[in-house]
């Protein structure tokens, strides 16, 4: 499995983005709950953000743009203690896979997100 500074070289090497520490989260599958669990603050929001989901066998890389929502507090649960969204995505392929499934959460779809699913 690769770490989230070698899958941020790999792309800003072959895929012609720019992704760093700053604007890129990365989530393994929660060993508890099938998810990928993120918090990510508020203020990333201002430029793309983008979110690195890996399993065992691939990196699936969602890119959301500048804008992508109209209200981030309307959208996703927002940790008022960190000032950061609160995102558990499902990791399940039988349930809401790539949905948010945080409780409290609005059941965001990321899907229409992925930018590219990954293998090494």
């Amino acid at each position: 499995m690769k770490t989230k500074k070698e899958i941020i070289d790999y792309i800003s090497a072959t895929k012609r983005a720019y992704l760093n520490s700053s604007n890129t989260s990365y989530s393994k599958i929660n060993k508890s709950k099938a998810v990928w669990w993120f918090n990510v603050g508020t203020n990333k929001f201002k430029d793309d953000v983008h979110l690195l989901l890996n399993n065992e066998t691939k990196v699936i890389w969602i890119t959301l743009p500048k804008g992508f929502v109209g209200n981030l507090h309307s959208s996703f649960k927002v940790r008022d203690d960190k000032d950061a969204v609160d995102l558990e995505i499902s990791a399940d392929g039988q349930f809401k896979y790539l949905q948010d499934v945080k409780s409290g959460g609005t059941g965001f779809d990321f899907s229409g997100f992925v930018r590219e699913d990954i293998r090494f």
